[in-house]
C-alpha cells in the first residue's frame, strides 16, 4: 500500500512516517527523495503517483506578526504551501484512492478553529484547509473514502524556530509529534464504517514562551 506524506523532513511530518514503517511511503518535502518546494505550483501539479491508497498532508508554514507588516511574498507563500498545493495534490490522485477506497488525511492547527491574532493570514489558510477536508468528505464518502482532519494545538518542532513564541517545556504544555503520529495510525485503522471527521488534540495546560 502506497502513502504519500508531506513534509517529512522533521517534526510531525517525520514522526508519521517512523509510526507507519509497514507501508510504502512516498515521502515529499524539499529534503526528500522527491525533492517538492509547495511553493512551487507547478511542479506540483506534475506529481502523479500509482497506487496511492492514503494522502497525510503535513508540510505547512507560517508567518507571524501584525498582518500589515507580513510581505506579499509570506501572504502566497502561505496560501500555496498550506492551501493551494494540498489540494491539488488530492486532486491528482482523487480517482487512484477512491478506486482503493483509501484516505485522506490532514495535520491542521488550532488556528483553523478561532481567530488567531498575529496569525491571520496562516490562520485563513488552515481554516480554508479544514471546510475544503469537511466539504470533500461530503462528496466522496459514497466512494468509502475517509477524509479525516487532526487539529493540534501546541507541538514541539521546528516550526516555531522563525517564530516569537513557542511551546512551553513543561510536560503538561505541549504535545510531541508522536502523539499525533499514533493519532494518525489509530484513524487509519479504525473499522471499515467508522470516519473521524475531525479530532482537536490539545495539551492539558496552555502556556506559551518567547523565543
Amino acid at each position: 500500500m502506497k502513502i504519500i506524506i508531506t513534509g517529512t523532513s522533521s517534526g510531525i511530518g517525520k514522526a508519521i512516517k517512523e509510526e507507519l514503517q509497514e507501508f510504502e511511503i512516498i515521502e515529499l518535502c524539499r529534503n526528500c527523495p522527491y525533492r517538492i518546494d509547495f511553493n512551487d505550483i507547478k511542479a506540483v501539479e506534475k506529481l502523479k503517483f500509482k497506487d496511492v491508497k492514503g494522502i497525510i498532508l503535513n508540510a505547512g508554514v507560517g508567518y507571524f506578526g501584525q498582518f500589515e507588516d507580513i510581505k506579499t511574498f509570506q501572504i502566497k507563500e502561505m496560501i500555496n504551501v498550506n492551501f493551494l498545493s494540498p489540494m491539488i495534490l488530492v486532486k491528482n490522485h482523487l480517482k487512484e484512492i477512491k478506486k482503493q477506497k483509501g484516505f485522506i488525511i490532514t495535520i491542521s492547527s488550532t488556528s483553523a478553529t478561532h481567530p488567531a491574532r498575529l496569525g491571520v493570514v496562516y490562520s485563513a489558510t488552515k481554516a480554508a484547509m479544514r471546510q475544503f477536508s469537511k466539504s470533500l468528505f461530503e462528496e466522496v464518502r459514497k466512494s468509502r473514502v475517509k477524509v479525516s482532519t487532526i487539529v493540534p494545538d501546541l507541538t514541539i518542532t521546528n516550526f516555531h524556530q522563525k517564530t516569537f513564541f513557542k511551546p512551553s517545556n513543561d510536560e503538561l504544555a505541549h504535545l510531541k509529534p508522536k502523539d499525533i503520529a499514533k493519532i494518525v495510525k489509530d484513524i487509519i485503522y479504525l473499522p471499515k464504517h467508522i470516519v473521524i471527521e475531525e479530532i482537536i488534540i490539545k495539551p492539558q495546560l496552555f502556556k506559551l514562551e518567547k523565543n
